[in-house]
């Protein structure tokens, strides 16, 4: 390790010591490490691009900690939360910040068309959103075929949105691979934890939730795909957060799909990585009791270069 990644990684840790969400501290640290890659070799300040930036936290720490490398002025944040583009905009001062869909065609013709493309563009737990928006009223769930399909073209406009050679970040959840409908035995740690289970079936809006009790209320049985769903979204029950999160669905590709929309889009992938954030907070919730099957990968990470 050199001096300089030393700095950063004591940079980091006191920088983002306050922020709860430790996936975006994942992707926020990887996107570091590329633009002091990127930086020595570009001829101009780097050009930043945030789909679903929200509050402005990834490309906000990212532009205060690298305002010599980056352009302020020339990154763009876009989200559809007047309130959250608000707050980045009060916390990030210069950065441009855009009310709209990123994954509507004429906002991405508009952004290819502004000067310059952009070196690195930002995909942090947005992608999922894009999935989550294709409910079926219906089917009285997610369409499932047209989510994937509107991922991809999301994907599609973020890479139409780089320089020849411009890199994305990408991390949100993951679908696990195997056998979905996998049937895995699980024991609750207590009753009030199954009434928060309950709740969860009852107004978790993305998919309906499949499930047998055992030989106790405590004890039952369900599909690993449905496992990973209720785990995932277990950390927000009781809190304020539940009700958008109720409506979403953080799964959506597995690691093989991430893999072929990558490639089918001219991303090719450096580096993959599946992280965990929460087993313990699983574990004080849930035992696996199925031989052989543990707790699922949560996320995935990608760094993928524009070929």
């Amino acid at each position: 390790m050199s001096e300089n990644d030393s700095f950063w990684d004591v940079y980091w840790e006191t920088r983002l010591q306050p922020m709860e969400n430790l996936g975006k501290r994942s992707a926020i640290l990887a996107a570091s490490r590329l633009i002091r890659q990127l930086a020595p070799q570009a001829d101009r300040p780097l050009r930043i691009l945030e789909f679903g930036c929200g509050e402005g936290q990834v490309i906000g720490a990212l532009l205060d900690a690298h305002a010599r490398e980056c352009s302020r002025s020339a990154s763009i944040g876009i989200d559809y939360s007047q309130p959250s583009l608000n707050r980045c905009r009060h916390d990030y001062p210069g950065l441009h910040c855009i009310h709209g869909d990123f994954t509507d065609g004429a906002m991405l013709e508009g952004l290819r068309a502004s000067p310059g493309s952009f070196d690195l563009v930002l995909l942090v737990n947005a992608l999922h959103e894009v999935f989550s928006d294709c409910y079926s009223s219906e089917q009285n769930e997610i369409d499932v075929t047209a989510g994937k399909q509107k991922v991809e073209q999301a994907l599609a406009g973020a890479a139409g949105c780089l320089e020849p050679g411009g890199w994305l970040v990408l991390f949100d959840g993951l679908e696990p691979s195997g056998d979905p409908e996998q049937a895995v035995r699980i024991r609750l740690r207590d009753h009030n934890i199954r009434r928060e289970f309950d709740t969860f079936v009852e107004e978790y809006q993305p998919f309906q939730i499949e499930f047998n009790e055992l030989e106790s209320p405590l004890c039952l049985k369900l599909s690993r795909r449905d496992l990973t769903r209720y785990l995932t979204k277990s950390i927000f029950l009781g809190k304020e957060l539940w009700q958008t999160e109720r409506l979403q669905s953080y799964q959506y590709y597995t690691r093989e799909e991430f893999q072929t929309a990558c490639t089918r889009v001219g991303l090719e992938i450096t580096e993959l990585r599946t992280l965990t954030m929460n087993e313990e907070k699983w574990r004080y919730r849930v035992e696996i009791e199925t031989p052989g099957v543990g707790f699922p990968d949560e996320h995935i990470l990608i760094l993928a270069r524009l070929s």
